[in-house]
């Protein structure tokens, strides 16, 4: 059991270092579908570093990766993020968690290579989001749609009511 926890405080530590480290390649370009096939790796080491790092830090450097994820994500031939605003409904209050929905939404999709699934893309954007309010929650405006879905994941209805929304 020790060695387990043990691994897997290093592997969050490993992770968590590695994500800060992130830097946006230098003179990327998408202009042929094997550039974005190129980035992949690229883009999700972008996603962890937006989703690991802390909303207020490096703001500079979030709005970089920012744009290089969706320059990426506008042109890529394989995933397509749906925005359902039945769905996507907190942007107002945090515009900032639109990203991390598409970056939920888009990491799911890279991993599994499941790039047509709209209801696991919206549940993984939406567990995405989710998890970053809950860790940079006292860095952002208290939302209550994010809240509502806090409470349908740990009822276990979230997937259920995405379902039924699109």
């Amino acid at each position: 059991m020790k060695k387990a926890f043990g691994f897997l405080m290093f592997t969050i530590i490993a992770v968590g270092v590695y994500a800060q480290e992130f830097e946006v390649p230098e003179d990327y370009a998408f202009s042929t579908n094997e550039d974005y096939a190129k980035y992949e790796t690229d883009i999700l080491n972008g996603i962890d570093w937006l989703i690991g790092t802390p909303i207020k830090d490096q703001p500079v450097k979030r709005k970089e990766v920012n744009s290089f994820v969706i320059l990426w994500l506008t042109g890529c031939p394989n995933v397509s993020v749906e925005v359902n605003t039945d769905i996507v409904n907190f942007f107002d209050s945090n515009p900032e968690l639109l990203m991390i929905f598409m970056c939920g939404w888009t990491k799911y999709s890279l991993e599994t290579k499941d790039y047509k699934n709209k209801i696991m893309g919206n549940v993984k954007g939406i567990e995405t989001v989710i998890d970053f309010y809950t860790r940079n929650r006292e860095n952002m405006e208290k939302d209550k749609n994010v809240e509502k879905y806090i409470k349908m994941k740990e009822k276990g209805t979230l997937q259920e009511f995405i379902t039924n929304s699109i």
